[in-house]
């Protein structure tokens, strides 16, 4: 099982890297720039906490569904590292609250990191033997019964393909239509 687990923790580093460097450069009004009207955010509540639109993504979506900032796609792949990494590597559910999102790029970098490395992928890179064919656990609801594997290759592809995402947004940026 070992080299399962390698392969797979080299995938999401390759994601992770191309990832990564995709954002180098990253603004402050890049990563909050809206690309359509009535898109999904993160914006301060009254209090000055960032939150993030739609629930982070785990809520009903609208229909069609809003166009996200780079700040909301950053929140939304950080927030899914973090949430499914506690639920499978500690057997816990996290809420909207347990996570802190940031209004700067800056900050929006720095919590995608920690989200990655310390909530996914220092665990995953401990995922021994069997455990790949374990139960997910009950934290998972309806998926409680699907193996970790599964699990695991479905955060792969989100990851994926919300990191494509943000370099689609990336290259529209500097396109954008002239404000004023």
């Amino acid at each position: 099982m070992p080299r399962l687990r390698d392969s797979i923790a080299r995938t999401f580093d390759e994601v992770w890297q191309r990832t990564r460097s995709r954002l180098d450069g990253l603004t402050d009004d890049e990563y909050l720039w809206e690309p359509a009207p009535d898109g999904w955010t993160l914006r301060p509540d009254s209090g000055g906490r960032w939150q993030i639109d739609g629930e982070g993504g785990g809520g009903p979506a609208p229909d069609p569904v809003p166009i996200p900032t780079i700040a909301w796609r950053i929140g939304h792949v950080g927030l899914m590292f973090t949430d499914f990494g506690t639920r499978l590597f500690h057997g816990r559910n996290i809420t909207l609250d347990d996570v802190e999102f940031s209004g700067t790029a800056a900050g929006g970098l720095e919590f995608l990191e920690t989200a990655y490395r310390v909530h996914w992928r220092e665990p995953l890179g401990a995922i021994t033997g069997e455990r790949w064919w374990d139960p997910s656990g009950p934290a998972f609801f309806g998926y409680a019964g699907h193996p970790v594997l599964d699990t695991v290759l479905h955060v792969l592809d989100e990851f994926t393909h919300h990191a494509a995402e943000l370099g689609v947004l990336r290259d529209l940026y500097p396109h954008r239509p002239p404000t004023g």
